[in-house]
């Protein structure tokens, strides 16, 4: 392949040769020169050069030519080959020449004649280092390019590649990495596909045992389809919240909360499981640790949790001991140190650097046959995201202690949000105007369930398959609130809203009220709520839905009032009288109430609904009592339902 040529352009020969002789010296080594009398002739050489793939860097003209003078030919050159670079050599000062030349040609620089010799061999060989640079980001950026295109092949096709990646995670670190970042993206994006199907199986179970006719042995069916259904609610989205992590979609969620009544609840939590090990397990915290405060409540217990479980787990005899206490204050925030200390056997020196690795245990680890190894990675992440970092030191034979320090912001105590009561609509209020609800979803299931649960309640209600649909009847019906399904053939709920809403700000219905559009979806991506509610959606709901969600939601939006049923009887009164207890401890065995109350004091929904499987179907009332007491987050009745049973 021939070296690159530089082209020079001069009326004149001895000039032109005495350019050539100049460039020769200091640049010919690398490149060829190549001499033009004329901007035709010029040209003529670009072209054939162009045909002959020899690449031309840089032209050196004089201005002052017959027929076409230097600033016109250098701008004819930029037209047709804009990466050449161009030096403009006048010997008169030209400013009209050099203003065309810069302006319309991307002038490198221009050298009055006659030049300096330095000057001139300077110019070149920067005009020359400068193409060569800009070459090179030409060709990493087509590299890059290549590898964009690539990527976006490999994203097409990923769902048939899953099970592939997922083999070869077996087989090396770094195909590991790639492979299981694909699978979570994956399980995320799915979560649409996988909670649809439930919305509708758990929403139709809510609306049958709303009714007063339904016998009881159908009515207990339903409930156990309830139970199983909450069940596999439970595992896909511990499937899914994992996927979240790996995909960094997982996000800060701060709120106010009792840091002393979390350390208790822990505390409670795991010392059955410490007192089955003959081990102690030990809490303590400071008087200068602040008892309200606002950060991650639901990360925070996650990461104590994993750390403590660890703790209980690698402890043969000694204790665990979670000690926390109070660090430093910077401005308005406080930091708080918590530090989990065992007896246990230890770490070795060389396992220490992989103990925070997605999938890798440790020795002991191995040989405790528990776990997946993921506890410690989601902590770190976990805690990284709360604006710490967590440590470990450990001494083989002796223990190990983790520590993490998190910025926590001190609240009073009324501050803490009060729990909302439980309450069963049945209809309407007297004396409220007629509310038209447009429900907009693409899978007819999903419609009929919401129209099933609205018109019994007095709603006057209509439905769409689609965005398109949904507008069309939105300005003929004039509704005031809509259930908007995210993700639906032909519009989706996003752009059906945006099209509302700009409808309705160019005054289209200025004589009515703004129509209310909450938006339904069952992705557990934090993403799609910021997009729809960037649309112009007033609100957004997961699927599957409780029918408390959707009432509540309406009155919050709408102002509507309901009639709810009267304060019923506790669950325990009306479903726990002595003979049922009787049958229930019959039944069951002391190790299966053991293992239910150790579920209810770790306030494990999954291992509860597990356990209430295992009830026979004479005795569901009684499940459905306990499932009461899960869906309302009152675990601790559970536990003195079983103490009152006097079974363990």
């Amino acid at each position: 392949m021939s070296k690159p040529t530089i082209i020079c352009v001069d009326d004149e020969r001895m000039v032109l040769t005495s350019l050539r002789d100049q460039l020769t010296y200091q640049v010919g080594s690398d490149y060829n020169i190549e001499l033009a009398e004329s901007a035709e002739e010029a040209l003529e050489i670009l072209e054939e050069f162009e045909e002959d793939g020899v690449e031309v860097p840089l032209v050196i003209t004089d201005q002052i030519m017959p027929e076409m003078k230097g600033d016109r030919l250098l701008i004819k050159i930029h037209e047709r080959y804009p990466k050449t670079l161009q030096i403009l050599l006048t010997g008169q000062a030209n400013a009209e020449a050099v203003g065309n030349a810069v302006n319309y040609a991307n002038l490198y620089r221009y050298i009055s004649k006659p030049w300096d010799v330095p000057d001139l061999n300077l110019t070149v060989t920067e005009a020359l280092r400068s193409y060569l640079q800009d070459k090179k980001v030409t060709e990493q950026n087509k590299s890059l390019q290549k590898i964009n295109r690539e990527l976006e092949e490999l994203n097409a096709s990923l769902e048939q590649k899953v099970a592939e990646r997922t083999a070869q995670l077996q087989q090396a670190a770094a195909a590991a990495d790639v492979a299981n970042q694909a699978k979570s993206e994956f399980l995320a994006n799915m979560s649409h596909e996988l909670r649809s199907p439930l919305n509708v199986i758990l929403g139709f179970c809510q609306l049958m045992t709303r009714s007063s006719t339904l016998e009881k042995e159908h009515r207990d069916n339903i409930q156990i389809m309830n139970r199983s259904g909450q069940h596999l609610l439970t595992l896909i989205n511990n499937v899914l919240d994992l996927s979240k992590i790996e995909a960094g979609r997982i996000v800060f969620c701060a709120t106010d909360f009792d840091l002393y009544g979390l350390l208790d609840e822990l505390k409670e939590m795991f010392d059955l499981k410490a007192e089955d090990k003959g081990i102690q397990l030990i809490s303590i915290h400071s008087s200068e640790v602040p008892q309200y405060v606002k950060t991650d409540k639901v990360k925070l217990r996650q990461v104590l949790i994993n750390l403590i479980g660890n703790g209980i787990k690698f402890t043969q005899k000694g204790n665990v001991t979670l000690q926390v206490t109070y660090e430093r204050r910077e401005e308005d925030r406080t930091f708080v140190h918590f530090a989990l200390r065992d007896t246990g056997m230890g770490i070795a020196p060389d396992e220490l650097d992989s103990l925070f690795e997605a999938f890798v245990q440790t020795q002991s680890g191995q040989h405790a046959q528990e776990g997946t190894g993921l506890g410690l990675p989601i902590a770190q992440k976990f805690v990284r995201l709360m604006g710490g970092d967590i440590t470990v030191s450990s001494e083989v034979g002796r223990g190990t202690t983790f520590e993490f320090s998190i910025p926590v912001v001190v609240v009073e105590s009324q501050n803490l949000p009060a729990e909302p009561p439980l309450r069963h609509a049945i209809a309407l209020a007297p004396e409220q105007p007629t509310y038209r609800i447009l429900v907009v979803d693409d899978l007819r299931d999903n419609r009929t369930l919401l129209m099933k649960l609205l018109q019994p309640m007095g709603f006057e209600v209509r439905e769409a398959s689609n965005g398109v649909e949904a507008i069309e009847i939105w300005e003929e019906w004039q509704p005031h609130f809509i259930w908007m399904d995210v993700r639906m053939p032909v519009m989706d709920g996003c752009e059906a809203t945006q099209q509302i809403r700009e409808r309705e700000g160019r005054g289209e219905r200025f004589s009515l009220p703004r129509t209310a559009i909450v938006a339904l979806s069952a992705s557990v991506l934090g993403d799609e709520r910021a997009s729809v509610l960037g649309a112009g959606c007033d609100d957004f709901a997961r699927k599957p839905f409780s029918e408390q969600t959707i009432f509540e939601t309406m009155a919050q939006h709408l102002g509507v009032r309901y009639l709810y049923e009267e304060e019923a009887p506790t669950a325990r009164d009306r479903s726990m009288d002595d003979r049922s207890l009787d049958e229930l401890t019959s039944v069951m065995s002391p190790t299966w109430f053991s293992q239910l109350r150790q579920a209810a004091v770790e306030i494990d929904d999954e291992q509860i609904f597990d356990l209430l499987l295992q009830i026979p179907s004479e005795q569901a009332p009684l499940a459905k009592a306990i499932e009461d007491w899960v869906t309302s987050f009152r675990c601790d009745k559970i536990v003195d339902f079983i103490e009152s049973t006097k079974t363990i």
